[in-house]
This record gives structure tokens, sequence and C-alpha cells, in this order.
């Protein structure tokens, strides 16, 4: 689904916050979670009473059908192997964060969910976060101070494959019970994300999810428990994930009753399925999105929205720098040379997109808007892998160098048509070079298990977008080990001090001008080829209202279908 403010959470959850000193640290720290309501003494808070939940319009009943292009490895939401798909079902659906992202500010903006309350010290150091009364699990069980502790300590704990998320909490020093309904998280330095990484913290009920060894936690892939306004019913492999509205939720229910995310990997099967009425909503491809809605017939029953936000994401090539092909920063200069990216954007945006030049939203403070993005240069590609010593010593028509030739394979999400269309690009232009590339199609449960694993030599993939992002999680060497998501194995000791600095620093001009100098870094040494993003497209059935655009996308919970429009019963 599209809650995209859910994208606050790790990976991407990845998404949002820091600390200076005094009056100028408390200052800031308050700009950060941005009058939430009314700022005072430190801290925010809201109204916890029912009555001030804004009512949904419309009749209860009916389902949601969401296609996915792929089947999610696990509903685990701390798990290495989620992701967004595994948070699009059950973040904020299943289990909810203490705290939730504003969906209608393009900054960091958090607004109270399971908690009332954060209290900030002087020094930033501490900060105390009290729950609202009345919050239950969907078994009847209240939310308490137990809960949120035993979910940072199951986060903390190096035997729960999270190392990813784990990343973000490293300034983190300890979590103490004040009463049953407030604990206190102490903080070792300032850090700008340690206010959104509080506030999306999942809370996980202890009572059911309680273990002797990590590893009975990391095995729990299915059947997702907490306090959202959906329940889990059943996970069907191979064809879709089915939640079922919460009837005793503790804050207001959605209107929809049943939530179905079917997999389906064809994009012209899925777009069968929505003609068909089998599914409600998807994402689209370019091509589809730029010709379909000219169709009357289509735009009479189908909704067409196309909007630019933060949280969107981009795609990239990685290449991976324990292979003697990609250890030398020229070489992945050359391989981003050989990709014609305008190309790319033409081919598989429709001309929608746009080139990148590094990780930072395009439209956002971080991104510096002086770099531009390496040209398509087979000339250039050519000089830059002789400097280094590739060269067709044997006249086979392919470089090498110590007697390796230089050929790899490039993997990518078999069945993803425009992967495919890159892949022949990356494999013809490369030819043109001396450099041979084998296609090396997979899919996604086999796929990712080889990113985790480092098992590959170069892949194509996406990440999802942030409103402000901090690289530590993808570009920082100490993400290399456990799992972690610097899956190229990029090293950089600039990159890394940079990264840290920015980390700690909590004027946000400041710390903008240490990610262009990183943004400056990262396109020099081009860990990765950053190659695109566009805009976010969703196709939606007209019989869904109250489908409101909100600046980080729309938000499902809001929807209803009117009694004489309803499907299914």
């Amino acid at each position: 689904m599209f809650l995209l403010f859910i994208f606050l959470t790790a990976m991407l959850a990845m998404q949002f916050l820091g600390m200076l000193q005094s009056d100028r640290l408390y200052v800031r720290l308050n700009t950060l979670i941005d009058n939430v309501s009314d700022i005072s003494s430190g801290s925010f808070s809201q109204p916890t009473s029912n009555d001030d939940v804004d009512s949904y319009p419309g009749d209860d009943g009916d389902w949601l059908v969401e296609a996915f292009p792929a089947e999610v490895r696990t509903l685990n939401l701390l798990s290495v192997n989620s992701d967004m798909n595994t948070r699009d079902i059950v973040s904020g659906l299943v289990i909810e964060t203490l705290f939730e992202q504003d969906p209608d500010s393009d900054k960091t903006k958090l607004r109270p969910k399971l908690a009332e309350s954060m209290d900030i010290s002087d020094d930033g150091l501490e900060i105390t976060v009290t729950l609202k009364e009345n919050t239950h699990f969907s078994d009847g069980v209240a939310v308490t101070a137990e809960d949120v502790i035993f979910t940072y300590k199951t986060i903390m704990n190096q035997g729960i494959d999270c190392a990813d998320l784990r990343g973000y909490y490293e300034n983190f020093t300890g979590i103490e019970k004040i009463d049953n309904r407030t604990v206190k998280f102490t903080v070792s330095e300032r850090y700008w994300k340690t206010i959104p990484m509080i506030g999306s913290m999942y809370v996980f009920p202890k009572h059911i999810y309680d273990f002797n060894d990590p590893k009975e936690f990391n095995d729990r892939n299915s059947n997702p428990i907490g306090s959202g306004p959906y329940v889990f019913e059943k996970w069907s492999i191979g064809q879709s994930v089915v939640l079922k509205r919460n009837e005793s939720y503790w804050g207001k229910k959605p209107k929809i009753k049943k939530r179905v995310f079917k997999f389906i990997k064809n994009a012209v099967a899925t777009l069968q399925a929505l003609r068909s009425g089998e599914v409600d909503i998807f994402e689209p491809g370019s091509d589809q999105v730029t010709d379909l809605p000219k169709d009357p017939d289509f735009a009479k029953n189908f909704r067409t929205i196309i909007i630019w936000e933060p949280t969107f994401g981009y795609w990239y090539i990685g290449w991976n720098q324990q292979r003697e092909f990609f250890k030398d920063k020229r070489c992945r200069q050359a391989m981003t040379c050989i990709m014609d990216r305008e190309v790319i954007v033409e081919k598989s945006t429709r001309g929608n997109g746009r080139v990148i030049s590094g990780p930072f939203y395009i439209n956002g403070a971080q991104n510096n808007p002086t770099i531009k993005p390496w040209p398509y240069d087979l000339n250039k590609a050519a000089e830059l892998l002789d400097a280094v010593g590739w060269i067709d010593t044997d006249d086979d028509g392919i470089r090498d160098k110590n007697g390796i030739p230089f050929s790899f394979k490039f993997s990518y999400l078999a069945g993803n048509t425009s992967a495919e269309e890159m892949a022949r690009l990356l494999k013809d232009n490369a030819a043109k070079v001396g450099v041979d590339v084998i296609a090396d199609p997979a899919e996604w449960s086999v796929f990712i298990e080889r990113l985790n694993a480092g098992k590959f030599d170069a892949m194509e993939l996406m990440w999802g977008g942030v409103i402000e992002a901090d690289p530590h999680q993808i570009f920082h060497s100490s993400q290399i080990a456990g799992r972690g998501n610097n899956r190229v194995h990029y090293r950089s000791d600039i990159a890394d001090e940079l990264i840290e600095k920015a980390r700690r620093e909590l004027d946000e001009e400041k710390r903008y001008a240490l990610y262009h100098k990183l943004h400056s870094v990262l396109h020099d040494d081009q860990p990765y080829t950053f190659l695109m993003t566009r805009p976010r497209y969703y196709f939606i059935d007209r019989r869904f209202e109250n489908v409101i655009v909100h600046k980080l996308g729309v938000d499902q919970l809001e929807w209803y279908v009117p009694k004489n429009k309803q499907r299914y019963k």
C-alpha cells in the first residue's frame, strides 16, 4: 500500500534526524519535531481522546485489493529480509509506531500515534516518551512501557537480524521505565535523527514476541500482531496476504473491512486484473501511466495520480567492490560512462523521470544541485579502463588484467521489463569498450538473499526514499558487516567522516553543507551508478472515495466505498 509516511521507519525506515548544546540544542530539537502541536518546555503533546481523531466520511464495508510485483519474504518488520512491501502490509496497519509522519509536511514533522508526548532534556541526551491511555493490542492487552522497552532491546540485540535498522540507534545508551506508561531513552551524543528514530519505533507486544533465543524472533516471518487497525488473517504463499479490520481497535476504525495484497509479477497481467476488477490499486509503469489515461473508458473507471514526493526513491546499479573489476573507482566511473541514462529515462519513464547524480531527493536540501551526472561517453570509459590496466592483451575482444577477463554477472529481478532493458543496454554498450556482461536475472527471494550475502558482481535495484536521508545505513563502512545495507562493500575514510559529522550536526545549513560534500565524494567514487528517479504513479478504482493526495502521497486509511458501489460483502 502507499502509506508513504511509513518510510519514516528503518530502511527506509530509513527516513528521518540530531544535537548541539544547551539552549541552541534545545531550540533545534524543537525545530526537528516542528510543532506537532504547541511546543513548550522541551516537549510536545496532543490530546488523546478519541473525540479528537478525525472522523472518516462514508460507509463501512468492501475490500481494498492491491497488487504487488513481488512476494514478500517476511512480515517481520525488524528483519533485514523485510522490504518496502513488508512495511506497506504491516507498518501502520498491523503494528504501529510511537509517532507518525505528518503526510502534509515535506519535512520531518511528527505527530502522536501510540505515544501522546515526548519531553527532551536541555542537553538533548534524555528523551522521555509517555504513551497514550487506553491503547491496546489486538488481543486486548494494554500497550505499556514494557512493550516499548522490549522492542528497543530487541532492536539492540546483536542476535537479531536487523543490522540495517540497529545502525540508526548507535548513539543510544539505554532505556528506563519511569512508570507503566512512560519510558526514558538516553543517548551518548547528538544525532539529528534521534527524535525521528524514537518516533518511528514499532511497538511489539512483549507477551507475544518475547524470546529466549534470538533465532525464535528471526524465524517469525508470518502472523504479525500489533495494535493497529487491521489484524493478520492469512498468507497464501505465491498468491496474497490478507488482513481484516481490527474490530476492537483502540482508535478510529477505517471504513474498509479487508485489505488484500495480491502478488502479480507481470505488469500486463496486473493491468488486466485492474480492468477485470480483481485488483483495485497498483503502481503502473511509465508507458501505462502515459497512455491509458487518454482512453475515456479507462479514465471513467480509474483515477490516475502522478506526484513528485521525497519518499519514492531512486534506481541504481551497485558495483560489488569485493570484485577485482570494481575495486578501483575509475572502473566504476567507466561503468557509469557506458550507461546512456538519458535513454534509460526516456525508455523506462517515457521522459517523466530525471537522471540523478547522487542518493538524495533531487528537490531536497541535501541534494547538491551543482553536481552534474557523469556523461554517456564510451571514449572516456575506454580511457579510464586503460588507465587502470584493463587492456585486451589476447585480442579476444574482452579486456583482461593479470589473466582475469573483464567479464561479470549483472543481477536483477526476473520479470522486470525495465531491468531487462537495462541489462541489454549495459551488455551492448559494455561490449563496445571490451567488457563482457552476463545477464543474471533471479526471482526476488533468491535475488535479495544474494545481495544480503554479498554474492553478486553488479546488481540493479531501487531504494525507497525518505524525507531527509541518513546515508550511514547504505554507505558507511561499518554497515558492511552483519548483513548491513552497504552491500557493495564501499569503503571511504572521507565518506565515513562526512557521514559521522553530519549525523552529529543539528544546524540544518551546516548539515546540508556536509551532505553536499558527501554528494561530491559519492559522485567521484561511484559506489553506485545513480541512475534515475521519477514521480510516483497510481491507478485507483474510482469506486473509492475520499482519495486525498497529500504531500507524501495517498493515505488509504482515509478511503471508503459508498454502499451502492461496494464489491465485496
